[in-house]
């Protein structure tokens, strides 16, 4: 079966419930990105804005960002790896993110820390 289309017209492939859900999810994430004061609520968002692979890829990115591989981001990791990922902050706010995931004030931020931080954020915006 041949489909033709006039010039300009592009067809595509009917979405799933789910792939919309999600297109429609990301589309609000990045509209929501650029109004939100919260450092952590962006990052957040911009991880929702990449869809499934953006949650998802949260331990690559940290490994991504653990440069010394201690398991374990120093500031500079973090504000490196934060700047990398989109969030682009001050560096007032970027310290007052760092504090948040640094749950036990060692100076760093574990894996399970970064992870739980997000999650947390996740499940208060369901």
């Amino acid at each position: 079966m041949f489909f033709r289309l006039s010039a300009g017209m592009m067809w595509s492939r009917p979405q799933s419930g789910n792939s919309h859900r999600e297109s429609m999810m990301m589309s609000e994430a990045r509209r929501q990105v650029s109004v939100t004061a919260c450092p952590l609520e962006r990052l957040r968002l911009i991880c929702l804005s990449r869809g499934a692979s953006g949650i998802m890829g949260l331990g690559r990115m940290f490994r991504v960002m653990d440069d010394d591989g201690s398991k374990a981001l120093n500031w500079d990791e973090f504000s490196r790896g934060m700047k990398d990922a989109g969030l682009d902050l001050d560096a007032d706010h970027l310290r007052e993110l760092f504090d948040m995931f640094d749950k036990d004030k060692s100076g760093s931020v574990s894996l399970n820390e970064f992870l739980l931080q997000i999650r947390v954020s996740t499940r208060l915006g369901r």
